[in-house]
């Protein structure tokens, strides 16, 4: 409570904000973004959200009138859901030094700003953003409901995953409490799929490896698949779960490459592993059931490093 009271007096105190997200932002960090903007604006304050070069159509309504393209000298920068800085959007790294206020739920980040308010026990920084604009007693109305509710339902799976408590459920409340229309957003982004999106998964079934008697399933999506089948990566929101979503797998591991030749790691584990800390053995983090790394030499140098990870900790037979 202490520090969010601080961050409330901080938000209170200053004026001229501009909020970070985090690079290939999910609905949580998009959300989150949203729903701060538009509450530090409801208090008479500036407030923007700097432009991801990486948002998504899906998500691009939601930042609608929201942002900007460049940072002022003397503006409070304000990250939420970046659990690290080297998880800052694309082209701004070199903000780091700058943000005076961090707003997060991941238990890996290691509190890079002046003032650090991280809750991993929340499932979404939606529900810290929701708990601080009760602070400084800024009324939710619809657009800001439907921003908190994007973030809190997009991680937690459409509230399916085991992050989901009792406080998760409350925020979704009052989201719906204060007008936001949340049937278009769960069709959106729990129930209608691409032509795209289908051919995805058809890829990824049909090319799964499993290991340890099938509790390990490993998944590829290279770049050139993803244009075969003509998506985007609205069409691959969430195929990190594909994996884990199989009948016996308890470690799901999604390997995708990335434009500059490294190799993305997304993991999603029961109860009985530690994603974030099989992740932060390769330099990465986030949480005990979803985390992520990033390392060099492509799928390739991506799958031998996991693979490597997996046979240290005894899990490979």
């Amino acid at each position: 409570m202490k520090a969010l009271n601080e961050a409330a007096a901080l938000l209170l105190r200053e004026d001229g904000f501009v909020i970070l997200s985090h690079r290939r932002p999910d609905g949580d960090s998009v959300g989150s973004a949203a729903a701060l903007c538009r509450g530090l604006r409801a208090l008479g304050k500036q407030a923007w959200v700097l432009d991801n070069p990486e948002l998504t159509p899906r998500c691009a309504p939601f930042w609608a009138g929201l942002t900007r393209s460049d940072v002022p000298e003397d503006a409070v920068l304000i990250s939420v859901d970046v659990s690290s800085p080297e998880m800052l959007l694309r082209g701004a790294e070199a903000l780091a030094d700058r943000i005076r206020l961090c707003l997060d739920h991941h238990p890996s980040n290691p509190g890079y700003a002046a003032l650090n308010v991280i809750r991993p026990d929340y499932a979404a920084a939606g529900e810290l953003i929701y708990e601080l604009l009760l602070t400084l007693e800024a009324a939710l109305d619809p657009a800001m409901g439907e921003a908190l509710y994007l973030a809190v339902s997009t991680d937690t799976g459409g509230f399916r995953y085991a992050n989901v408590t009792a406080h998760t459920f409350r925020v979704a409340a009052a989201c719906c409490e204060a007008g936001a229309d949340v049937f278009p957003i769960n069709r959106a982004f729990f129930t209608v799929k691409s032509p795209a999106r289908v051919r995805l998964e058809a890829h990824l079934g049909s090319t799964a490896e499993f290991f340890m008697d099938g509790k390990i399933g490993i998944c590829t999506l290279s770049l050139r698949d993803m244009a075969e089948a003509s998506a985007t990566e609205d069409d691959a929101d969430d195929l990190s779960s594909f994996a884990r979503s199989i009948e016996g797998v308890e470690i799901g591991v999604l390997i995708r490459d990335l434009a500059d030749g490294s190799g993305k790691l997304s993991l999603r584990t029961s109860e009985a592993y530690d994603a974030a800390y099989l992740c932060g053995l390769l330099g990465g983090g986030g949480h005990k059931a979803a985390a992520g790394a990033t390392v060099p030499g492509g799928i390739e140098g991506a799958r031998a490093a996991i693979l490597d990870v997996l046979a240290r900790q005894g899990l490979l037979e």
